[in-house]
């Protein structure tokens, strides 16, 4: 009787795992928006967070091609934190590859711009409930 029990005990805690996973995968494939304010943008608004998403992968490809192989030292730096090594990495940037990134991060604001001046109050209030949530998980 006991294994049977010890059974149905892992059994439901292997499936709850399991589907915490899940669900976890699943949210992180949103970008951070909840499904039920997704569900409310526009085709408009989808066009900008693809435009803004084009943007940022293009200015990480840009930027890593332009790395020498000091700064590409500091990427592989394991024995540091993520902070640390972005701290040193942009303290070595050159001119030009400062320039790459403000040209990069203005057409990114003007896009995150143009996205929340096109959110109607139903979707500001739902973008305040999610973050007040986020911050209570902290």
């Amino acid at each position: 009787m006991d294994m049977l029990k010890t059974l149905k005990i892992f059994t439901v805690t292997f499936l709850m795992i399991i589907c915490s996973v899940s669900y976890g995968q699943e949210n992180s494939k949103r970008g951070g928006f909840s499904k039920e304010l997704i569900e409310t943008f526009s085709e408009f608004q989808k066009e900008l967070l693809k435009k803004e998403k084009s943007l940022w992968n293009k200015q990480r490809k840009a930027i890593g091609e332009s790395l020498n192989k000091n700064q590409k030292d500091i990427l592989k730096d394991s024995s540091i934190g993520y902070r640390e090594r972005k701290k040193k990495l942009s303290e070595t940037f050159s001119e030009s590859q400062k320039e790459i990134l403000r040209k990069f991060e203005k057409r990114i604001d003007t896009i995150k711009k143009r996205f929340y001046e096109s959110l109607d109050e139903e979707q500001k209030s739902l973008i305040r409930k999610s973050r007040k949530r986020s911050k209570k998980n902290d």
